[in-house]
Protein backbone atom coordinates (compact mmCIF):
# COMPACT_ATOMS: atom_id res chain seq x y z
CA UNK A 1 0.00 0.00 0.00
CA UNK A 2 1.65 3.72 -1.15
CA UNK A 3 1.85 5.60 2.26
CA UNK A 4 0.34 9.05 1.84
CA UNK A 5 2.42 12.38 2.28
CA UNK A 6 0.97 15.78 3.09
CA UNK A 7 1.80 18.06 0.02
CA UNK A 8 4.19 20.97 0.67
CA UNK A 9 3.73 23.35 -1.77
CA UNK A 10 5.69 26.51 -0.92
CA UNK A 11 8.97 28.58 -2.10
CA UNK A 12 12.43 28.17 0.13
CA UNK A 13 14.22 30.76 0.29
CA UNK A 14 18.06 30.20 -0.99
CA UNK A 15 21.31 32.51 -1.11
CA UNK A 16 23.16 32.07 -3.79
CA UNK A 17 26.95 32.96 -3.60
CA UNK A 18 29.93 32.83 -6.96
CA UNK A 19 32.90 31.93 -6.37
CA UNK A 20 34.87 33.17 -9.38
CA UNK A 21 38.35 30.88 -7.95
CA UNK A 22 36.06 27.49 -8.45
CA UNK A 23 36.08 26.70 -11.74
CA UNK A 24 34.38 23.53 -11.23
CA UNK A 25 31.11 24.40 -9.52
CA UNK A 26 31.70 28.07 -9.37
CA UNK A 27 27.66 28.44 -7.61
CA UNK A 28 26.78 27.81 -3.83
CA UNK A 29 23.48 27.50 -2.58
CA UNK A 30 22.47 27.51 1.25
CA UNK A 31 18.78 26.36 1.69
CA UNK A 32 18.44 28.49 4.73
CA UNK A 33 15.55 26.49 6.34
CA UNK A 34 16.54 23.24 5.46
CA UNK A 35 20.30 24.11 6.77
CA UNK A 36 21.64 22.74 3.42
CA UNK A 37 24.02 22.93 0.95
CA UNK A 38 25.01 22.36 -2.66
CA UNK A 39 26.77 23.80 -5.84
CA UNK A 40 26.15 24.35 -9.11
CA UNK A 41 28.45 25.63 -12.49
CA UNK A 42 25.94 27.58 -13.76
CA UNK A 43 23.45 29.93 -11.91
CA UNK A 44 20.31 27.71 -13.69
CA UNK A 45 22.05 25.01 -13.02
CA UNK A 46 22.38 25.37 -8.79
CA UNK A 47 18.78 26.67 -9.28
CA UNK A 48 17.93 23.24 -10.33
CA UNK A 49 20.27 21.60 -7.67
CA UNK A 50 18.40 23.70 -4.80
CA UNK A 51 15.10 22.52 -6.13
CA UNK A 52 16.28 18.92 -6.56
CA UNK A 53 17.84 19.50 -2.53
CA UNK A 54 14.32 20.64 -1.24
CA UNK A 55 12.94 18.18 -2.41
CA UNK A 56 15.31 15.39 -1.22
CA UNK A 57 15.41 17.08 2.32
CA UNK A 58 11.66 17.40 2.97
CA UNK A 59 10.73 13.38 1.78
CA UNK A 60 13.50 12.34 3.63
CA UNK A 61 12.02 14.32 6.65
CA UNK A 62 8.79 12.83 5.53
CA UNK A 63 9.98 9.20 5.20
CA UNK A 64 11.28 9.50 8.56
CA UNK A 65 7.86 11.34 10.27
CA UNK A 66 10.05 14.43 10.83
CA UNK A 67 8.44 17.76 11.01
CA UNK A 68 9.20 19.95 7.56
CA UNK A 69 9.81 23.52 8.44
CA UNK A 70 7.66 25.98 7.03
CA UNK A 71 9.42 28.37 4.27
CA UNK A 72 10.50 31.95 5.78
CA UNK A 73 10.13 35.01 4.36
CA UNK A 74 12.21 38.33 4.22
CA UNK A 75 15.76 36.62 4.00
CA UNK A 76 18.88 38.33 3.99
CA UNK A 77 22.38 38.01 2.66
CA UNK A 78 25.22 38.11 4.17
CA UNK A 79 26.90 39.88 1.47
CA UNK A 80 25.96 42.29 -1.35
CA UNK A 81 26.75 40.04 -3.92
CA UNK A 82 24.63 37.44 -3.37
CA UNK A 83 21.46 36.72 -4.54
CA UNK A 84 18.28 36.06 -2.07
CA UNK A 85 16.06 34.10 -4.11
CA UNK A 86 12.95 31.66 -3.60
CA UNK A 87 12.89 28.45 -5.01
CA UNK A 88 9.61 26.60 -5.29
CA UNK A 89 8.40 23.17 -5.18
CA UNK A 90 5.69 20.77 -5.20
CA UNK A 91 6.88 17.88 -2.97
CA UNK A 92 4.17 15.31 -4.26
CA UNK A 93 4.99 16.05 -8.09
CA UNK A 94 8.77 16.10 -7.14
CA UNK A 95 8.13 12.58 -5.24
CA UNK A 96 6.76 11.46 -8.23
CA UNK A 97 9.36 12.38 -10.90
CA UNK A 98 11.86 10.39 -8.96
CA UNK A 99 9.73 7.32 -8.16
CA UNK A 100 11.39 4.70 -10.87
CA UNK A 101 8.31 2.28 -10.22
CA UNK A 102 7.03 0.44 -13.75
CA UNK A 103 3.61 -0.32 -13.75
CA UNK A 104 2.09 -2.72 -16.32
CA UNK A 105 0.10 -0.68 -18.68
CA UNK A 106 -2.46 -2.15 -21.63
CA UNK A 107 -2.47 -0.53 -24.92
CA UNK A 108 -3.92 -0.91 -28.27
CA UNK A 109 -2.29 0.18 -31.31
CA UNK A 110 -2.70 -0.60 -34.92
CA UNK A 111 -1.33 -4.49 -36.20
CA UNK A 112 0.96 -3.06 -38.74
CA UNK A 113 2.59 -1.13 -36.37
CA UNK A 114 2.64 -3.93 -34.26
CA UNK A 115 4.11 -5.83 -36.86
CA UNK A 116 7.01 -3.79 -38.01
CA UNK A 117 7.81 -3.24 -34.66
CA UNK A 118 8.72 -6.59 -34.06
CA UNK A 119 10.28 -6.62 -36.83
CA UNK A 120 12.52 -4.08 -36.17
CA UNK A 121 13.13 -4.87 -32.47
CA UNK A 122 11.30 -2.33 -30.73
CA UNK A 123 11.18 -2.04 -27.47
CA UNK A 124 7.22 -0.34 -27.24
CA UNK A 125 7.37 -0.19 -23.24
CA UNK A 126 10.57 1.89 -24.12
CA UNK A 127 9.17 3.92 -26.69
CA UNK A 128 5.96 4.86 -24.91
CA UNK A 129 7.72 5.42 -21.69
CA UNK A 130 10.25 8.24 -24.20
CA UNK A 131 7.52 9.32 -26.06
CA UNK A 132 5.62 9.89 -23.04
CA UNK A 133 8.32 12.05 -21.26
CA UNK A 134 8.44 14.31 -24.60
CA UNK A 135 5.24 15.27 -24.50
CA UNK A 136 5.28 15.89 -20.95
CA UNK A 137 8.74 18.10 -21.08
CA UNK A 138 9.96 16.34 -18.55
Amino acid sequence: MKKEFQNVVDAYPVIISYDSNETEYPYFAHIVDLDSDTTGQSLEDVIKMARCAIGDEIIARQDEGLDVPKASRNVQADSKDDIVTYIDINVNKYRATIDNRTVKKTVTIPSYLNELGQEKGINFSEALTNTLREKLNI
